[in-house]
C-alpha cells in the first residue's frame, strides 16, 4: 500500500464504506446493525488504514449517541405514558422527524467519502477524536 496523498487512500477494502452502511443501517433498524459495527471495529479496525480507521471510529460514536437517544426515549415512554399516548407520539416523532434526518444527511455524506476512500469528519464528532486528520 503507498503513501496517502491529500487524505485519499489508494487501497479500497471498502470497510470504511460498510462502516458508513451500518451508521445508516442502525438509524432505521436500531440493534443488529449496531451490532454489525461493532463487530467491524474488533475484526477489521487494527488492520485498516488510518482514514479507514477514522471512519469507523466516528461511524460508532455517532451510531452509539443515535442508539442512546432511541433508547432513552423508549424507556421515558414506558416509565411515564405508554406507547398509547399522545407523550409517546411526540417523544418518537421528534426523533424520528428531527433527529434521524440530521444523523441520516451525515451518514449519506460520509457514506459516499468513505466508497471513493476519502476522510470525512463528522460535525461535532470528529472534535470527540484526539487523533490528528491523515495528511
Amino acid at each position: 500500500m503507498t503513501k496517502p496523498k491529500n487524505n485519499v487512500h489508494t487501497h479500497h477494502d471498502h470497510t470504511a464504506a460498510y462502516a458508513q452502511a451500518f451508521f445508516i443501517g442502525n438509524l432505521l433498524f436500531v440493534g443488529a446493525f449496531y451490532l454489525a459495527l461493532w463487530t467491524l471495529y474488533f475484526l477489521r479496525y487494527k488492520k485498516s488504514s488510518a482514514i479507514t480507521q477514522r471512519h469507523i471510529k466516528q461511524a460508532l460514536i455517532g451510531s452509539s449517541i443515535s442508539t442512546t437517544i432511541f433508547i432513552t426515549i423508549n424507556i421515558f415512554i414506558m416509565l411515564t405514558t405508554g406507547y398509547a399516548s399522545v407523550t409517546a407520539l411526540f417523544s418518537l416523532e421528534f426523533y424520528f422527524m428531527l433527529l434521524l434526518p440530521l444523523f441520516l444527511v451525515v451518514g449519506i455524506l460520509a457514506f459516499t467519502r468513505a466508497v471513493k476512500g476519502i476522510d470525512f469528519n463528522y460535525p461535532l464528532i470528529s472534535r470527540l477524536i484526539k487523533e490528528p486528520v491523515p495528511q
